[in-house]
């Protein structure tokens, strides 16, 4: 095929590239930088949010791993014309996760004129990221996938994903765990230790886009791992570390005390809210059906475990400090 990646220097895009490429494809990245391109990739600059050009006839399949607003799609459309179209969407697009293994039936509101509105504000250089739609990101979602469907005529792939790890995450929720597992003394977790972990290796993640866009997959899928027990996972990574330290649990309500957050504070571990309570317990059933497969755990750990030894001096942007470690404890 010939391949559009539209965010390809990104964690998850890159990743996408080095798929396609080793599937045999003709890649090009659409950046706006020209910067971070994999060897092997051709190179279209443009912008998305500015005048991209005429594409008609040139790929047989676009990858979008960054569309947040709905206009940011059909823009893309208008300029690609008749390709298959896989769209990276988001778990998040569901409104009730509390119902364990939940799948693509369970209710995904659209977008209010107040969530277009928010992203119709958001500084151009920042459109591309999550982070400033706050709560109208998962709703953004999913009318981004209502219009791809009608600008794309349906010939498009809903890819609803989940937690995404690996070298080189740029959340680094997975990471800190990892490192946190690499050093000495007892690790301090939120009981209990059957909490649903459900994450998958961005290598993984980037050959199921790469398949479906192949097949021309016309469907919505969420794609994940299996889930695990966080204390599972757990002895997993000290298994690769060699360490051999424990794991202490304790209340939450001792880390609620002592004024940590969930999944900045305590990365990968689900607040209170009853309607988010399965949000790591989701089902992938149909995505199994149409051929995901999932590395064994400990090939994503020691991928991450490699890369953050030659990083140990950059500090994290996520996990509990010693200092707040201490707190926790201090709370009886």
């Amino acid at each position: 095929m010939r391949v559009l990646v539209v965010g390809g220097t990104g964690f998850l895009g890159r990743a996408t590239v080095e798929a396609a490429l080793a599937a045999g494809h003709t890649v090009t990245v659409m950046t706006r930088s020209g910067l971070n391109v994999a060897d092997g990739a051709a190179t279209l600059i443009a912008d998305r949010e500015a005048e991209i050009p005429d594409l008609h006839g040139k790929f047989d399949a676009v990858i979008d791993t960054c569309a947040y607003a709905p206009d940011m799609v059909t823009r893309l459309a208008r300029a690609a014309g008749r390709v298959h179209y896989v769209m990276v969407s988001s778990i998040s697009v569901y409104s009730d996760m509390s119902v364990p293994q939940f799948d693509e039936t369970a209710r995904a509101p659209t977008a209010t004129d107040s969530d277009l509105a928010l992203a119709a504000t958001v500084d151009t250089e920042r459109r591309c990221t999550a982070q400033p739609y706050g709560e109208a990101y998962g709703r953004l979602k999913r009318a981004c996938e209502i219009a791809a469907d009608r600008a794309f005529d349906e010939q498009c792939t809903h890819i609803r994903l989940g937690l995404i790890v690996g070298p080189a995450d740029y959340t680094e929720r997975f990471t800190w765990w990892v490192r946190r597992c690499d050093q000495d003394g007892p690790i301090l977790v939120p009981s209990p230790p059957e909490r649903n972990i459900q994450i998958i290796d961005v290598r993984d993640a980037a050959a199921f886009l790469v398949s479906v866009a192949g097949d021309r997959v016309c469907d919505t899928m969420n794609l994940t791992g299996p889930p695990m027990k966080i204390d599972a996972m757990l002895h997993a990574i000290l298994k690769q570390t060699g360490k051999a330290a424990t794991v202490e649990y304790k209340a939450m309500a001792a880390f609620t005390k002592a004024g940590l957050r969930h999944w900045t504070d305590l990365p990968l571990i689900v607040g209170d809210d009853p309607a988010f309570a399965e949000i790591l317990n989701v089902s992938t059933a149909k995505a199994v059906s149409k051929g995901l497969t999932i590395r064994p755990l400990a090939d994503t750990v020691k991928a991450v475990l490699t890369h953050d030894r030659m990083r140990r001096d950059t500090p994290l942007t996520c996990g509990m400090s010693v200092t707040q470690e201490a707190a926790v404890r201090a709370v009886h």
